[in-house]
Order: structure tokens, then sequence, then C-alpha cells
């Protein structure tokens, strides 16, 4: 896929270099967000159900309706998503459970408006404890996921598969869930890593199933795994070392033009 071979290497250690070069940016640091991934993975079904349902609210303005999650823990059974199953027929029995706890949002609940976040977030809550339901542990949850990896085409069926299954979950929130939660075989296609893959010419497309697939054959060809790919592109991007508390003033339009300037691209 990729013509030159040389170019393909530079990319990531252009990309290391291009964070380095702030003064406020150490290898530690950079380190440090690269293997986030080791730290992330849930221990428990019940873990691992919080996280999905984090997820399923990571976007837009929707966590500011939402709130923190925690104050859920009572109504959701410590988090368990046999229990909510078991307890909850149906998404506006939940949508009243919470109504009539002590929990105050911060977001309106409207349960006849289909668009109130609140009405989306209960749907998601009863799909993923459904879906959950057919794996008695977390270890039968790996194992699932890992089957999976073969290659770019089985690993994009996963992400399309938690979108069918998983009312609110989109391509990429489903990618941004697997990669976030200890699964470092997948990446998210956000504007970030779109634009610096195009860029680089990693990809020729905006499409997040494409982009997805080249990136991933990419990571492969230079033996990285997509999640620190992932993160790096993110972070020339974003400029945000949050596990640091620091955050730089980098411009990733800046580093494709100096890259491209002195190592050209993978078809050069």
């Amino acid at each position: 896929m990729f013509k030159n071979t040389a170019v393909m290497h530079q990319i990531f250690e252009s990309a290391k270099k291009y964070l380095l070069s702030f003064d406020a940016v150490t290898e530690k640091m950079l380190d440090l967000q690269l293997n986030e991934w080791k730290q992330a993975k849930p221990a428990t079904l019940n873990e691992l159900f919080r996280a999905m349902i984090a997820h399923a609210q990571n976007r837009q303005g929707m966590p500011n309706s939402i709130g923190d999650i925690n104050n859920l823990q009572n109504i959701l059974f410590d988090f368990n998503p046999n229990a909510v199953f078991a307890n909850y027929a149906s998404w506006e029995i939940l949508f009243d459970a919470i109504m009539q706890s002590s929990y105050t949002p911060p977001g309106r609940m409207q349960k006849d408006n289909p668009r109130n976040y609140w009405v989306i977030f209960c749907k998601s809550i009863l799909s993923i404890s459904e879906f959950l339901l057919s794996f008695e542990t977390i270890e039968n949850f790996d194992t699932f996921v890992q089957g999976f990896y073969t290659n770019e085409y089985s690993r994009l069926a996963l992400p399309l598969l938690l979108e069918k299954e998983i009312f609110g979950y989109g391509f990429a929130l489903a990618c941004d869930f697997l990669k976030d939660n200890g699964y470092p075989e997948f990446i998210k296609p956000d504007t970030h890593i779109i634009d610096i893959a195009n860029g680089t010419g990693i990809t020729h497309s905006n499409d997040q199933y494409r982009v997805f697939k080249d990136i991933i054959v990419y990571c492969r060809a230079i033996d990285k795994l997509p999640y620190e790919v992932d993160k790096l592109f993110w972070l020339v991007g974003s400029g945000d070392f949050y596990l640091s508390d620091t955050k730089v003033n980098t411009s990733k339009t800046t580093f494709i033009t100096e890259f491209i300037e002195t190592y050209g691209t993978i078809e050069n």
C-alpha cells in the first residue's frame, strides 16, 4: 500500500520529535500518555458497564446535562448490568426511577422529547445492560474483543457491531470506548487523526471507516500499537497533556507542512 517505507516510519518519529520540541514537554510526559491504556482496562463487568455508560454520554453537550454518573450508582445497582436489565423493563421505568431519586441532574429531563439527552441516555444504559448479558466475566469480554484482532477488516467489525447493538453509540464513539478501556488495537478516527493521516499520506479519505482501516494497516507496517499512533497524532493536534496537567500550543498544520517539506509523503 505504501511506496515510501522510510517516510512511513518517519511520520511516527517526527510526531514525537515535534511534541518534544516544546520546552514544557518531556519524554516522561509523552510516554505516560502513550501508555495510558495499560492502566485503563476494567477489572470487572461492573467496571466495564460503568465505562460503557460513561462513553454513551461522551458527545457534544451531553455530559453537561447528565452530570456525574456516579450519582446514578444506587439506581444502577452499583453498575451491575444484570441487575439493571432485570429491574428496569423499559427506558421509561429507568427514567422515572432517576426522576424520583434524590439526584437532581444539571440538565432538564423531558420524557416526551425523544431528543432529550436523558431519554437518549436511559435508552443507552438499557441497551448496554442487555448487550453485556452475553458475558459472564470480564475475561469472556476480553476473549470476545480479541477475536476481532485478525486483520483490519475483522477489527472494523467490532465498532460496527457495537454501533448496531448499543443505542446512541456511533462508529467513532464505539472506537473511543474500545481504545480508552484497555484495547490498544483500536483507534478513534477523530478530526486530529483524520487531518494528520491525510496530510502525511496515510489515507486519502475523510470517511471514518476508511481512515480506521488505513491507519490500522499503517500501524502494522511500522510495528506500533494503534493506540500509540492515535494518541500521538491527537497530542500533535490538541497539545493537551492532561495526565501531566500541561497544555502546549501545538499546530497540526505546522507539523504537516514541516514534515512534507522535509520528507515528502508516503507516496513520494
